[in-house]
């Protein structure tokens, strides 16, 4: 849909009524969208031209959960696989090829987030024992914990310029949170006793988009970055959620 909610346009169309596409993420270029679909039976990793045309199986992994995937600048995608029994994320070009874990840990890694110069990878990750947010070296390297609210969970980093969006329940109920891409200065945006996530930045930093339930189904909304300017964009019986911008 245009970024005022108007001309929604349907995507992907699959024949079973228990298929799921989800998780779409848009390239850098605009051309393409990854997302992740079980139409063949897995939970796999898949692309397609941004009309919906051209679907293309790029993980067609019959052995595991493969989801969330995340478009560096320069084409590559990372994603999150249980191929070792558990969530790690993972990288591999934009064809499917050269997949490597990056984590390879026996905590649980989800939700990776490419910095914007494709540097670094945001993720959340259960390895203090609580889903917080992480952010390694694009090679898996230089682990750092940015969050720390136990028992609260943060998850579903979003980045943009210097900053990081991202879903907290350290105030007993899911918010919008923003904070330095240094894990300094961390604020709630919402401050909203529904559940609010999936939060997606705009291309210029200016405004995030979210899921919430505030209206007692999930919906898509948008906000500028510090908060302000609250609008409902999707307004519909259906449930709406994981916008990408």
């Amino acid at each position: 849909m245009a970024s005022d909610g108007s001309g929604v346009q349907q995507l992907t169309f699959n024949p079973l009524p228990t298929d799921d596409d989800d998780a779409a993420a848009w390239s850098a270029n605009q051309s393409r969208i990854a997302f992740q679909s079980n139409r063949d039976g897995d939970d796999d990793i898949w692309v397609m031209n941004a009309d919906g045309s051209g679907p293309t199986n790029l993980t067609n992994n019959s052995q595991a959960v493969e989801d969330e995937p995340a478009w560096s600048p320069s084409g590559q995608i990372a994603f999150t696989s249980r191929q070792t029994g558990n969530d790690d994320v993972y990288v591999m070009g934009s064809d499917g090829s050269g997949q490597a874990n990056l984590t390879n840990n026996v905590a649980f890694d989800d939700d990776p987030a490419w910095s914007p110069d494709g540097s670094k990878i945001a993720f959340a990750s259960s390895r203090d024992g609580d889903l917080e947010i992480w952010v390694m070296n694009a090679n898996g390297s230089g682990l750092v914990q940015l969050t720390s609210n136990s028992p609260a969970s943060d998850r579903g980093p979003d980045w943009c310029g210097s900053k990081i969006v991202f879903t907290s329940t350290r105030d007993d109920a899911g918010e919008i949170y923003v904070m330095n891409d240094d894990g300094s200065g961390q604020i709630n945006l919402t401050q909203n006793g529904a559940f609010d996530h999936d939060p997606a930045w705009s291309p210029d930093c200016s405004k995030i988009a979210f899921a919430s339930e505030r209206d007692g189904n999930p919906e898509i909304y948008v906000m500028n970055a510090d908060g302000s300017g609250l609008m409902n964009l999707t307004n519909h019986p259906a449930a709406e959620d994981d916008p990408s911008w």
